[in-house]
């Protein structure tokens, strides 16, 4: 006797790092796709988000971008069919989606209540 198992896995966003949670969340009559993951320490994790960035810059021609250039713990990417925010805190990337296109100014309005 055989079993095949088969799972719909959502594709995830960030390819580096344990996978720790995702979720989506409504905020402001806006959709938005959260996804988290983790890393051994802060040395992995600030590695391994320069790579991230760079993933998610090639996803397309970004239309405005908004960084903090002191200690990259955060990029912002506004593309024409969504807006993206990378957050590295300590051992952690936090990702943050918007499911339809927001500008940046709203996403950072948005972006006191959205918490994994």
């Amino acid at each position: 006797m055989s079993f095949l198992l088969i799972s719909k896995r959502e594709k995830r966003w960030l390819n580096y790092g344990k996978y720790r949670r995702s979720k989506y969340l409504t905020i402001n009559q806006h959709k938005y796709y959260l996804e988290e993951v983790i890393f051994e320490n802060y040395h992995y994790a600030i590695h391994n988000y320069y790579k991230i960035v760079g993933d998610i810059a090639a996803y397309d021609e970004p239309e405005e971008v908004k960084y903090d250039l002191y200690d990259w713990s955060f990029s912002i990417y506004r593309f024409k069919d969504t807006t993206i925010k990378l957050t590295r805190c300590i051992d952690k990337v936090h990702l943050v989606k918007s499911l339809t296109p927001v500008s940046i100014e709203v996403m950072e309005l948005d972006n006191p209540r959205l918490k994994l």
